[in-house]
């Protein structure tokens, strides 16, 4: 039997958990607790990722606290983000891309943007 994959339903586990994750003892899990459920929440927008998700028992708390694994007193965005993918879905990658859009005056005599992915900077 197949299973249905229900986004709704992704965003509203995802917004219940939230709601825990917030109460925690722990500031850095409250820190990372919301930019982390947004960001899962967008990666659910891939089914084939929110299936993961819809079906885990894993919780957001439960993400968080691997992601601060070993860390030490600072993360980068690009590496929580990496870690909360490969929390549901170990073999995920994650790449980033910064769009860095000039002012809009040099932007019309341009008509470019400069495009930078993160992962070439590491």
């Amino acid at each position: 039997m197949a299973v249905i994959y229900n986004y709704e339903f992704v965003k509203e586990k995802i917004n219940s958990e939230l709601k825990e994750a917030s109460k925690s003892s722990d500031k850095k899990i409250r820190a990372i607790a919301k930019p982390v459920s947004e960001r899962l929440i967008l990666f659910s927008k891939n089914k084939t990722f929110g299936l993961v998700i819809q079906a885990s028992e894993k919780t957001l708390s439960d993400c968080c606290k691997e992601i601060l694994k070993d860390v030490g007193g600072s993360i980068s965005d690009i590496e929580v983000f990496r870690r909360a993918a490969k929390f549901y879905f170990p073999t995920a990658e994650v790449e980033f891309t910064m769009d860095i859009k000039l002012s809009d005056e040099e932007l019309k005599s341009d008509n470019q943007k400069i495009s930078i992915s993160f992962d070439d900077l590491f």
